[in-house]
Formats: C-alpha cells, sequence, structure tokens
C-alpha cells in the first residue's frame, strides 16, 4: 500500500518556525560581517560573484549545521533549493577537510555566532569588532 504525502502537508512539515528564521538571520549578518558581503546579496536571484556565493553557501552549511535544519529548510530561507544547499554543505565540508587557516576561521565563526544565540546583543559587538578576514 503506497501512502502519498500531499504537497500542503509537506510544505507544513518544512514551513520555518519564528525561531528558525531569527537564528537564519543571525547567521547571515554575521557570515556577512565577517566576509564583507551586503546582507541583500544572500537572497540574490542570481548566483553573482564567486566571493558572494562562496559567503552564500558558508552560511547555508551554517544553518544546517548550527541550527539543526534541513536542508529543504534552509534552501527555503535562502529562496533556492535543497540540491543548491547539499552543494554548498559538500564544499563548505571539502573546504575544511582540506585542513589549514578555513578550517579555524570557521570554528572561531562557528563559536561568535553560538555565543550570539546565547547572549543576542553580543552579535552587535562582535560584528563592529570583524576585520573581514575573508572566509
Amino acid at each position: 500500500m503506497t501512502i502519498w504525502i500531499s504537497t500542503a502537508a509537506r510544505l507544513e512539515r518544512n514551513r520555518l518556525s519564528p525561531a528558525q528564521r531569527q537564528g537564519c538571520k543571525l547567521v547571515v549578518r554575521t557570515v556577512a560581517g565577517e566576509t564583507g558581503v551586503r546582507y541583500c546579496d544572500f537572497f540574490a536571484p542570481s548566483r553573482m560573484r564567486l566571493h558572494t556565493a562562496g559567503a552564500r553557501q558558508l552560511a547555508m552549511y551554517l544553518c544546517h549545521v548550527l541550527l539543526g535544519m534541513t536542508m529543504t529548510q534552509v534552501g527555503q530561507f535562502f529562496g533556492r533549493d535543497r540540491t543548491t544547499v547539499a552543494y554548498a554543505c559538500a564544499q563548505v565540508e571539502d573546504m575544511r577537510d582540506d585542513g589549514g587557516d578555513y578550517d579555524c576561521r570557521l570554528v572561531r565563526l562557528e563559536e561568535r555566532i553560538e555565543e550570539a544565540m546565547r547572549h543576542p546583543c553580543a552579535l552587535e559587538v562582535v560584528t563592529s569588532e570583524v576585520t573581514h578576514a575573508g572566509i
């Protein structure tokens, strides 16, 4: 016996909660401050420049990993397909596996975001001290 899940049921199941939206916004603001990419460029319909695309991939990865969101949910937030999110996560993981400075900077960025989630006012201090290290 086959059970079909309606499109409406699937959309409802993957709907973003206000807390998830807030978490995603925090991640994007933090990555924007770290990379120097404008907040609105994370949601542009086109790929944009390589630097912007890389920052968007990083933000998608962090939303998936730090916030525990499904790739479908992350895609909904960014206006992208879940396969785009999967590709972004794979790209970031590959960069981390290559070792070097990228992984160290990413760990520091994850710590900043986790701190900002615990103490929302901490993000204001963190983004004002960012040196645009170019993750």
